[in-house]
């Protein structure tokens, strides 16, 4: 039901738009850009969750995934055709044409979730996981089969009574075994239809399962006719579901939207948010793990050094306290051993001898009670000395490990305070966009729209379905740059808003490139401006002649201020000249012609926002998508006022 309401709303929203670009960008999630007529939008796929329009601006990385590069092979410029809902199942099916061949998106929302990619003759040209099945097999190079159908529509005919009676399932379990819907649905059919959900199915009656049906099929029609209800349902100020229609079996409270690809967005971007969190906490607990294993493996270190210190001082003490018996012994051990006897012999000679290894010249013999290991090519003394040394190099390294541990044991307090302290991750939406906002605009200080053509097909538009008979066109001194048109909505433009169109049109022209302070720039009337060029010449796309007397204004200072509006978890990033950045956001910066350029410019712009946001937008701000920053930048380097 809910993939049937999503794709009526995107059959009217995207139809005749075109996929620009996809990114895979969390995890498994999939964004589709996608451009219209009217706006761009992202749209969103979660194999496990869903399929809708997003304003939450993910963030993209900086190299595109395998499958993103794929994908963007198959379905870059793409037209859409329409959207399809397979069998009432949880699959959405994208229909798309290029070069004249018709392609098919498969997005399966179920399971593990599947992205499937068809061409004209039904054929898997892409597979995110290819599979193969005991009822289907999904791998490229063969034709798409949808999964099988599961329980009877429940559109048909057939009553199945006696599969129902004959249930061992509590009546709601049942009916959405018999028949092929969502349990949500079958529950809000039975809250419908007035029939208890957990009696048991032995007692339904015919009249029952049809007051059943058409309840459901009420449900069906509210969402197929778009008499929709969008909500998501909070129970203890937690969002537990979202629904496209009122349902009556699920308490708690609602939180409205116009439509249900909203608030899908908002209830799966909360849920992506909290998703973030808890992998960002599973990184620190791991991290706290493996310093724990740490300081685990160096607190067996020490006692392990500490012992062989102790025994190793021991046994030097004894050898001394015993050096006389001790060198007695290793002479004579030699002795014995010159004068032909075999190693068992010498052993036998003293009782205190417990061992002895010829091969590598060593003993162990039993001093006050405690087995020591002699080396008996060595003196006496430096047996001794040999365990004083074993004694104080085990404490140099007791030294550096207990130093190591009180290091670790501080590292997993400060692992355990950031635990603590890990921020709510920011993951913030784009606010809704007006028609204008496709182009360059502003507001000038006397409150008229300022319109600017970003290239040529849009400088053709602006003139062509937007410039009206009381409106002025406006345009840097200079060839090529932005076509920039002042709406007048039926009022007298005033000088000062004419003065701020030329220079948002000069700062959006080739002399920011070149790198000058000042230059000028005119405005006309729309009856001078037209897009027939003197005979025997021709104009290209975005140029027009301009006829008549052109009203310059002089020296125009090239800046520009960008700044951006931040509200409920919602941005928009805006650039303009005059008070109108100033007027609506605290966070703006002043830029000139510079030599800052690309993601430096950017890091530079959101470096000095950062600094002014309050602390907790600090976040937010660097939140905000490099692109919308650079897409409102003028064309060439910067420098920050």
């Amino acid at each position: 039901m809910d993939i049937l309401a999503t794709v009526n709303e995107l059959n009217s929203t995207l139809i005749s738009a075109r996929v620009e670009n996809v990114y895979q960008v969390v995890g498994s999630l999939f964004v589709f850009r996608i451009h219209s007529h009217s706006a761009a939008h992202d749209l969103v796929f979660d194999p496990q969750r869903r399929l809708n329009l997003t304003r939450f601006r993910y963030p993209v990385p900086e190299r595109p995934t395998p499958a993103a590069m794929n994908l963007r092979r198959c379905l870059a410029g793409a037209k859409i055709s329409r959207f399809e809902q397979l069998d009432f199942d949880r699959i959405a099916v994208m229909v798309l044409e290029r070069g004249g061949e018709e392609y098919a998106v498969y997005f399966e929302v179920f399971g593990d979730g599947n992205l499937i990619i068809t061409d004209k003759d039904g054929v898997i040209r892409f597979a995110l996981h290819q599979k193969e099945m005991k009822d289907r097999v999904l791998k490229v190079g063969v034709r798409y089969s949808p999964p099988p159908k599961r329980g009877i529509e429940v559109t048909s005919d057939q009553v199945p009574i006696g599969e129902l009676k004959t249930s061992k399932h509590p009546l709601s379990r049942a009916l959405t075994r018999v028949f092929n819907l969502p349990s949500e649905l079958v529950e809000e059919g039975l809250v419908r239809s007035g029939i208890p959900a957990d009696r048991p199915s032995e007692g339904i009656t015919e009249a029952e399962v049809a007051a059943f049906r058409s309840s459901v099929l009420s449900v069906l029609e509210e969402v197929r006719s778009g008499r929709l209800k969008p909500a998501i349902i909070d129970q203890g100020g937690r969002p537990v579901t979202v629904v496209p229609v009122e349902f009556m079996s699920i308490a708690g409270d609602r939180r409205n939207f116009q439509t249900f690809n909203e608030a899908l967005d908002v209830y799966f971007g909360g849920l992506v948010l909290e998703q973030a969190g808890d992998r960002r906490k599973a990184r620190v607990e791991e991290e706290i793990r493996g310093l724990e294993a740490i300081r685990s493996r160096q607190l067996d270190h020490i006692t392990e050094l500490e012992q062989r210190r102790a025994e190793s001082l021991e046994k030097g003490k004894l050898i001394m306290a015993n050096l006389t018996a001790v060198q007695s012994l290793v002479k004579r051990v030699l002795q014995e051993r010159r004068s032909g006897k075999d190693w068992g012999s010498i052993r036998s000679l003293d009782g205190n001898i417990k061992e002895i290894d010829g091969a590598a010249g060593s003993l162990v013999y039993s001093l006050g009670g405690r087995e020591v290991e002699i080396d008996f090519k060595a003196s006496a003394a430096d047996n001794a000395e040999y365990y004083f040394s074993e004694s104080k190099e085990a404490a140099r390294k007791l030294e550096g490990l207990r130093k190591a541990l009180v290091e670790t044991e501080r590292k997993i307090e400060e692992a355990r305070k950031g635990l603590l302290e890990i921020p709510k991750p920011t993951l913030l939406r784009a606010m809704k966009k007006e028609w204008y906002e496709k182009f360059r605009w502003m507001y000038s200080s006397d409150g008229f729209l300022v319109i600017g053509g970003k290239d040529a097909t849009q400088n053709e538009v602006l003139v062509k379905k937007h410039l009206e008979p009381m409106d002025i066109f406006v345009h840097a001194d200079l060839p090529g740059g932005s076509v920039v048109v002042v709406k007048s909505e039926g009022r007298e433009i005033p000088d000062r808003t004419k003065a701020e169109a030329v220079a948002f049109a000069v700062a959006y022209s080739r002399a920011w490139r070149a790198g000058v302070g000042v230059a000028d720039g005119y405005w006309v009337r729309p009856d001078q401006v037209t897009k027939a060029p003197p005979s025997g010449e021709y104009l290209g796309k975005g140029a027009f002649m301009i006829y008549g007397e052109r009203n310059y204004v002089r020296n125009v200072p090239l800046e520009i201020q960008i700044g951006i509006i931040l509200s409920d978890g919602e941005y928009k990033v805006i650039a303009g000249v005059g008070s109108f950045v100033g007027s609506r956001t605290g966070l703006w910066v002043g830029l000139r012609p510079g030599e800052l350029e690309g993601r430096r410019l950017v890091m530079a712009i959101k470096d000095r926002l950062g600094r002014q946001a309050a602390l907790g937008s600090k976040e937010k701000v660097a939140a905000v998508p490099e692109s919308d920053i650079l897409n409102a930048l003028p064309p060439g380097g910067c420098a920050l006022a």
